[in-house]
């Protein structure tokens, strides 16, 4: 008998615990499976709004690169339009125009009085008769240019490139073309005195190699380390070229 109810005893012990193992088993097991689900879930909708959000931003930034690319494309069309153009007897006085690209641009009796020409290629380009009265024209390209009789007043030419360009006639009183080039450039009949109490016209270091100066009015110039139009140089010939045109 004792050795039954020992046995009975231990019988139902076992089997109280294998029932507690197996539920606490179970729900082992199924958290686990639970939080790996989720954990697997939330890493699918993590992935998902990752891809959608670096879709956005790609297509955000691609909207950005094409209208940065439509605008490109217009201004370089707005720059072409100016090579060649005909602003004949243009209202452009006081305008903004450095770096512009006007090359072979018609520009005759144009109105460009101080206007801002800064490094403007103008290579070519009509301005007979044009108003440039105070511009500034400094490093501006003029080569082969036409500026016959256009009034260049007071106008800021340093570093100017000047080679070959027309400017019989022209008004250059009191102009400012401190080493500019204009080898080979026409001046004959050109003005370049100044009124009393202002600064006299400066071709310091200018290049003159082969200009015409003919019947150019010079009085007052400076001519400090100018390269006079027979290739010597001002320095050398008592600060002048007027001997040595």
């Amino acid at each position: 008998m004792v050795s039954s109810s020992l046995a009975g005893c231990t019988s139902d012990n076992s089997e109280e615990d294998l029932s507690t193992r197996y539920q606490e088993g179970y729900d082992a097991g199924y958290a686990d499976a639970y939080d790996a689900s989720y954990e697997g879930v939330a890493q699918h909708h993590y992935n998902e709004g990752w891809d959608d959000g670096w879709e956005i931003a790609n297509s955000d930034s691609q909207a950005e690169i094409m209208k940065m690319r439509a605008l490109a494309s217009s201004l370089n069309e707005t720059i072409a339009s100016l090579q060649s153009a005909n602003l004949s007897n243009a209202n452009l006085a006081g305008s903004d125009l450095g770096d512009a690209h006007l090359f072979g641009a018609d520009l005759s009796n144009a109105n460009l009085e101080v206007a801002d020409l800064f490094d403007a290629n103008l290579a070519g380009a009509d301005l007979s008769d044009a108003n440039l009265a105070g511009a500034i024209l400094t490093g501006a390209v003029l080569s082969y240019s036409d500026l016959s009789n256009a009034s260049l007043d007071v106008a800021n030419l340093n570093h100017a490139e000047l080679y070959g360009a027309n400017l019989t006639g022209a008004d250059l009183r009191c102009v400012l073309l401190t080493n500019a080039n204009l080898a080979g450039a026409d001046l004959s009949d050109a003005n370049l005195t100044c009124a009393p109490g202002l600064p006299p016209s400066d071709l310091s270091n200018a290049n003159l190699t082969g200009a015409d100066l003919t019947n150019a009015n010079l009085t007052g110039t400076i001519w400090y380390g100018t390269i006079c139009p027979d290739g010597t140089n001002s320095d050398d010939n008592g600060n002048t070229c007027e001997n040595n045109l």
